[in-house]
């Protein structure tokens, strides 16, 4: 039986993290802001997010205050229903560094040769966009491999207990992401869990992500349940979806495109 990878995904909760290359693996913790773009802004926003944004991320991976960095844009939905129009994500080489004051931004601007006081910085970010919400996750398993232009599928996810529904993730979907990866049906795949904010109160506290190389490839086909008997053959698929409905509710469901990244090379 062939399925699509649409379905796949939604069904076994393929949603948004961090994800690098084999070679440079996240030590775990990252920033995302959520951003709103002023309607009349967007085109600005653009050549702003290609130019001053991007030194400045450029400098700061350099400097090795970041380990990566990623601009991604929200493709479905989009316009006034999307609640963010882009996710900046900020992954850190070890414990994340506190939030960056002014002054510190001041140095940071000049580092990157970007002409301009922290102020006249801010006020130019507040005059595009609108800042929805921050918060601080942790990846907590990966796999694959992503690069600008790959589409990245994105659920979020409530689990009553986090660390049970984090170990059946590595115990099902991992190793079954990784045949995935190696055969070409997607690029990759991660799972990531919210650190700050936090309490019962949250809309979300674990989100994955599948990643395609492709807008077609979203939508092709594959064989789903042949490739699954491969990777599991003692793991009945109906019963192991039933596991997850019992382990964590899945939310939203929202497809981004990679719209800029840069990794560090050291």
């Amino acid at each position: 039986m062939r399925i699509p990878r649409l379905f796949v995904c939604a069904a076994l909760a393929a949603a948004f993290c961090v994800m690098l290359s084999a070679q440079q693996a996240p030590t775990g913790y990252h920033s995302v802001a959520c951003l709103k773009v002023k309607p009349e802004s967007n085109a600005e926003f653009r050549k702003w997010a290609a130019g001053d944004v991007h030194k400045l991320a450029q400098s700061r991976v350099d400097s090795g205050v970041f380990s990566s960095w990623m601009l991604l844009r929200s493709v479905i939905p989009s316009g006034a229903s999307a609640e963010c129009d882009y996710i900046v994500l900020s992954v850190y080489p070890g414990a994340p560094p506190h939030p960056v004051e002014l002054d510190e931004l001041e140095a940071d601007l000049k580092k990157a040769g970007i002409a301009m006081t922290s102020q006249q910085y801010v006020d130019h970010r507040n005059s595009l966009t609108t800042l929805i919400s921050t918060s601080l996750a942790q990846n907590r398993a990966f796999v694959g491999t992503s690069k600008k232009g790959d589409y990245y599928v994105v659920n979020y996810m409530k689990a009553p207990n986090i660390e049970d529904y984090v170990a059946f993730e590595k115990k099902a979907w991992m190793p079954f992401a990784e045949a995935m990866a190696k055969q070409g049906t997607r690029s990759g795949w991660s799972l990531n869990t919210l650190v700050f904010p936090g309490g019962t109160d949250v809309k979300f506290n674990a989100v994955t992500a599948d990643i395609y190389s492709t807008w077609d490839s979203i939508f092709a086909d594959f064989n789903f349940f042949e490739l699954w008997r491969k990777v599991h053959p003692d793991m009945e698929v109906g019963t192991t979806f039933e596991q997850y409905e019992k382990l964590r509710h899945q939310g939203d469901v929202v497809i981004f495109v990679l719209q800029d990244s840069i990794t560090s090379t050291k």
